[in-house]
């Protein structure tokens, strides 16, 4: 707009005499360049420099499913949730190749081999990704989408029959099943399903389009068993003809029978273990203490041993059918989450490993039937940081390897002789004494530090993970965290006590971000379903109610800028953008909202992180979900790109100004130090 208003003036200038037109010339020229000096400071594009900044952070993979070739025991597979999906070992686990193509960087969510006559290998590795079923018949070195006519959609979970046929669980689409002579495939969809204890419903209604997570199948292939992520548990004794429907509005993530008695079957339920002995006419609870860990992965061995991995890294056995249980696990890191369980069928000492774990840091081996671990593929994936913390003393990252603090000359990080456990998931300091530090872990609760990160001490009451911690800035004994499953808790003592603070959040959100006002005794929690709000410590109340049909993934809350007339601004960061509130949450202002622009250029942006300038309240920040991080120079009402080439490739985690003031990324996909260049 500015070059076109002085071009006009120059073209009616030319009219006049030549003496005239050199002094408008002259002019035009000078106006000509303000106005382009002033339209190129309102749209320059910041310029940064980004590096990786790994350096003395141990590389761990987050491993999805493992699998191994019954044919070769040596043989063996792990699905891995970031860059590298899937990893290889042609010699038991002592060397792991990546590389497969076809499958780049899609999660890999289940892993079943099954022997194929036309197969190069004898065998076909099927693989449960994001887009959809993918099949290798070259032991994994190329994937092509399974052909027939399966569906093309998510696809979670895999299970086989004594006779080789392959069963898939779909999302929105039920369990697909090969046809016996590999030809194509059949969809299982039942005659009827009957609610327990109520009546029969029409199949569309509930199974047919169900999303099935988790899914088991006898020798036989009469029984299964299908596990949703909301409708609870699907039975059926007659091959899929017919199902029983159990734990209704329930999240079954696992299930699995005992090979030698299908009718017996085990499913965790989040926080509780469910078993049936009639083929899932009837279920009844396990009356177990370990439970509230939640169960992420169960294994049934042919030889009748039950095996449990929890989500805070534990491992339990039964050798009962689920009646009484042995603690082993020692070697699995703590906190670390036991995703999945293989057993290495026909291994003897020296061989292969008997069983496999897939974790939230790596691959890990058992030569004694679970007793005791070691980690295999030790250079394996991403350092898996989870958070930052800038204090008076230097700049500390929590990963799920320990806690580590940056070396600004020789730029690394280097561990803290801490005595924290692995698997640190949040960190907080006290606004007023940057000494007073909060750690919140995996899977040991919350620990407290009074002299700024050298020594550490356990509070007591929680052991659950703890995804996030505020302090009050005016009462460093209030403090707030998130458990994870469980929502928030508060204590008044610095920690010595805890008290949950659930009335008004409903019986099933989730929460997901935690804040404190600087100013006023408020605090906020981001739930899957909007923004909640509590007063001086009265019960939450849902405010924003723009906001109740988004999940609200980051919240910050600051003194506001003069120019507001707020005492405070709070930002949030939702699924679909990022907005502010300059009235404690009652109103927002967002692109979405009618005419008022601000945020643009994040609108349906996942916006999980957000920061500000420590000198410049003006200059704001966002990381994103896969879209790296955002820059804004007018106090929010526009964004630009500053980092989208590699931090795009994950979710950002944390940000945190370092000593230098270097800009401090820590993504699902690594670590990254940027340097403003302009």
């Amino acid at each position: 707009m500015c070059f076109r208003r002085a071009r006009r003036n120059f073209w009616l200038t030319s009219v006049l005499k030549i003496r005239v037109l050199k002094l408008r010339f002259a002019l035009f020229y000078g106006v000509l360049l303000l106005s382009l000096s002033a339209c190129q400071s309102q749209t320059v594009t910041p310029q940064w420099r980004w590096q990786r900044a790994e350096t003395g952070l141990p590389r761990q993979a987050i491993v999805t499913s493992v699998a191994v070739d019954p044919a070769d025991p040596r043989q063996l597979w792990a699905g891995i949730y970031g860059p590298a999906s899937l990893v290889t070992s042609h010699d038991g686990g002592h060397t792991w190749q990546t590389g497969a193509a076809g499958l780049d960087d899609n999660p890999v969510f289940d892993l079943l081999v099954t022997s194929e006559a036309t197969s190069s290998s004898g065998s076909s590795v099927w693989a449960a990704t994001r887009d959809g079923l993918l099949q290798s018949r070259d032991a994994g070195a190329s994937w092509l989408p399974a052909s027939g006519d399966v569906p093309r959609v998510t696809a979670f979970a895999l299970a086989t029959d004594a006779g080789g046929r392959l069963y898939v669980g779909f999302d929105g689409a039920g369990i697909y099943a090969a046809s016996q002579d590999r030809a194509g495939w059949l969809s299982l969809r039942p005659q009827s399903a009957r609610l327990a204890g109520g009546d029969s419903l029409a199949v569309a209604e509930i199974v047919a389009p169900a999303a099935v997570i988790s899914l088991a199948v006898s020798p036989d292939g009469q029984q299964l068993y299908a596990g949703t992520p909301g409708q609870g548990i699907f039975a059926s004794c007659d091959a899929g003809q017919t199902w029983q429907i159990t734990y209704m509005g329930e999240y079954v993530p696992n299930i699995v029978l005992n090979p030698l008695r299908p009718t017996v079957a085990i499913a965790s339920l989040r926080n509780r273990l469910v078993r049936t002995r009639d083929g899932g006419q009837s279920w009844h609870t396990l009356p177990l203490a370990w439970t509230k860990d939640e169960i992420v992965s169960l294994l049934w061995l042919a030889d009748g041993t039950l095996g449990a991995g929890t989500g805070q890294g534990r491992l339990f056995r039964s050798l009962d059918h689920g009646d009484t249980w042995l603690e082993g696990g020692d070697g699995l890191p703590p906190g670390g989450g036991v995703l999945d369980l293989a057993a290495v069928e026909g291994s003897s000492p020296g061989e292969p490993p008997q069983l496999l774990a897939g974790t939230w840091t790596g691959i890990f081996g058992s030569y004694n039937g679970g007793v005791s671990w070691s980690q295999l593929a030790l250079d394996l994936g991403q350092p898996h940081a989870q958070t930052l913390l800038a204090t008076d003393t230097g700049l500390m990252l929590g990963a799920r390897t320990g806690l580590y603090l940056w070396q600004p000359a020789s730029r690394h990080w280097t561990p803290l002789p801490a005595n924290l456990p692995s698997g640190v998931a949040s960190l907080a300091a006290h606004p007023q004494d940057n000494r007073l530090l909060y750690a919140g872990t995996q899977g040991h609760g919350v620990f407290q530090s009074t002299d700024a990160g050298d020594r550490w001490s356990p509070l007591p009451t929680l052991t659950a993970g703890i995804p996030a911690v505020a302090v009050d800035p005016k009462n460093s004994e209030h403090i707030y965290i998130l458990a994870a499953w469980e929502r928030v808790y508060e204590s008044f003592d610095g920690g010595q006590n805890w008290n949950a603070r659930w009335d008004g959040l409903g019986k099933i959100i989730e929460a997901t971000a935690l804040a404190v006002d600087p100013l006023e005794p408020i605090a906020y929690v981001g739930t899957e379903a909007g923004l909640f709000r509590s007063d001086d410590g009265q019960e939450w109340t849902l405010t924003a109610p723009t906001l109740a049909d988004q999940s609200i993934l980051a919240l910050y809350s600051r003194p506001g800028p003069a120019e507001t007339a707020a005492e405070t601004v709070l930002y949030i960061g939702t699924t679909r953008g990022v907005y502010r509130s300059l009235d404690h949450g009652e109103t927002v202002q967002g692109y979405h909202q009618g005419s008022d622009e601000w945020g643009r250029g994040l609108e349906n942006r996942s916006v999980t992180v957000i920061l500000t300038e420590p000198s410049n309240a003006d200059l704001l920040y966002a990381g994103t979900a896969y879209a790296g991080v955002y820059q804004s120079i007018d106090r929010g009402q526009t964004w630009q790109p500053i980092g989208m080439t590699d931090l795009a490739s994950g979710v950002v985690a944390a940000m945190a100004w370092g000593p230098g003031q270097e800009l401090f990324v820590v993504t699902t996909a690594g670590v990254w130090r940027g340097e403003r260049l302009n």
